[in-house]
């Protein structure tokens, strides 16, 4: 029934009421009647205000909307004998949730804004340094962008979990790797642009791989303060580290060093945190959490380089011109400033490595090396004061020397003894940068004493970085007090 013939029937037993009253004896008084009247007509008006007018007014919209969708066509209009649709809801009210496709990630990119025309593909090899027999797969070889590795061959028949030697992503994405078929245990991730091609190996075991569509590096990280900087700093102080108990006292004693020594006015500072997600941590230090490498659970100082790419491939990417490369356990006892003034592009600045003048440096990098084999080795350590676009160039390179030295040390129980003077089974990220330096033709003033370590003899002049207490097998009372001053300077 439409509104028109509910009005009318509302009228007529209105009429109906109103003769029965009077043959009753009812009714209104001559002077109530005008009243009577006025009320009931207010009704009226009131009732087709409520119910006829807003029914007109959505169907002139329906009528306007079908009329500027269908505008070109022949048809044209809608059915006066149908009553219209009701009013589309606001298009920001998400009523359903919205089933995204196969390569949906969890960044938050909508399938609409994906470039299908350019897929995330992950390949796998028979050998390494992707050599051997491909296969190949993408989200479309995937359910829902998961595959596991469980039953799956190469083309040639060879079992792909048993005959995986190395494997290249290739896209706009990120290949997430988890640990058992069947389920989701995330436990590392594989970058195109950063990564390439990488040796697979079989400790930690992944047996089943994720497909992101796109990069969790595209994104801005929310509690990473210094993307949102309006000033850029003239030197920015960075180091690498993982989310625990051990370092989270040392990201303390670090932070307030870096505070206490008046580096606040002119640098800036960043902990690059090499975790799946961001710690309680990052809500009070300045942090970039850096998705784990394969690697880096057979070698955690892996971290150091890898983090550094990954923070430069990031839209976080430094802007400062100058980064000062530190460890975890250094904290900063003054201002280092007018080292920092002193960096060029091509020319750094830091303190000289504890094998400083050993013959088997220069003999290693003949060895390993990939260009500039006649070239000085500057043997380097932190604090490393380098150029931004330098440390561009540098950090793959750092990568991936620390990677070869790790690996052949690995299986190459001779080559491992012969540089164990340089400790290249926990140094080798050391020497990957010395390498890497030499590689890209940076050249260094060797600083004797920028740092002091509570194992060398005093120091009787004044040092820029001061080397926080180690703490194997538990914290000192020094390095306790200090982190708990730093609690109470964040808090004040």
């Amino acid at each position: 029934m439409s509104d028109k013939s509910l009005i009318q029937k509302w009228m007529r037993e209105k009429r109906r009421q109103r003769r029965g009253k009077k043959r009753k004896g009812g009714g209104c008084s001559i002077a109530a009647q005008g009243a009577c009247a006025c009320i009931i007509g207010i009704s009226l008006v009131s009732f087709i205000a409520m119910t006829y007018l807003p029914s007109r007014m959505r169907a002139k919209t329906w009528e306007k909307h079908k009329g500027e969708k269908s505008a070109g066509s022949s048809s044209g209009g809608s059915s006066p004998n149908r009553r219209p649709p009701p009013p589309l809801p606001p298009s920001n009210l998400n009523l359903v949730p919205q089933v995204k496709n196969a390569e949906a990630d969890s960044v938050g990119t909508s399938s609409s804004a994906i470039d299908t025309s350019v897929l995330t593909s992950l390949t796998f090899y028979t050998e390494k340094e992707c050599q051997g027999v491909a296969h190949k797969i993408t989200v479309a070889d995937t359910m829902a962008g998961v595959y596991d590795f469980c039953g799956k061959k190469f083309p040639n028949n060879m079992d792909l979990a048993a005959n995986l030697k190395s494997w290249k992503a290739e896209g706009p994405g990120e290949i997430e790797l988890h640990l058992d078929c069947g389920r989701d245990n995330y436990w590392a991730s594989l970058f195109p642009d950063v990564d390439g091609c990488t040796n697979f190996w079989t400790w930690p075991m992944t047996q089943r791989v994720r497909i992101r569509p796109k990069s969790y590096l595209s994104t801005p990280q929310p509690l990473y303060p210094h993307a949102r900087n309006s000033t850029v700093a003239e030197y920015h102080i960075v180091y690498s580290g993982e989310s625990s108990r051990y370092m989270g006292y040392q990201a303390q004693a670090n932070y307030y060093g870096f505070l206490v020594s008046n580096n606040d006015h002119f640098g800036r500072w960043t902990r690059i945190m090499s975790a799946g997600q961001v710690d309680d941590l990052a809500q009070q230090f300045p942090t970039f959490y850096a998705k784990r490498h394969p690697f880096s659970r057979r070698y955690g100082p892996l971290n150091k380089a890898d983090g550094i790419v990954k923070w430069y491939a990031s839209v976080d990417r430094p802007k400062s011109e100058v980064i000062v490369l530190i460890d975890p356990d250094n904290w900063m006892t003054q201002s280092v400033r007018d080292i920092a003034q002193r960096v060029r592009r091509g020319q750094g600045l830091a303190q000289a490595a504890w094998y400083s003048g050993s013959s088997l440096l220069t003999k290693l990098w003949k060895i390993v090396c990939k260009e500039r084999c006649n070239e000085q080795v500057y043997a380097t350590a932190v604090p490393y004061f380098i150029h931004r676009d330098d440390l561009a160039v540098v950090g793959p390179l750092w990568k991936m020397y620390t990677l070869m030295l790790k690996e052949r040390a690995e299986i190459d129980q001779a080559f491992s003894a012969q540089y164990r003077g340089l400790q290249i089974d926990w140094g080798a990220e050391m020497l990957g940068w010395n390498f890497a330096c030499t590689h890209a033709g940076i050249r260094f003033t060797v600083l004797p004493r920028v740092q002091a370590r509570d194992v060398d003899a005093p120091v009787s002049k004044r040092v820029e970085v001061l080397f926080g207490r180690w703490v194997w097998g538990g914290i000192r009372s020094d390095f306790a007090r200090c982190s708990c001053l730093c609690s109470v300077a964040l808090e004040l």
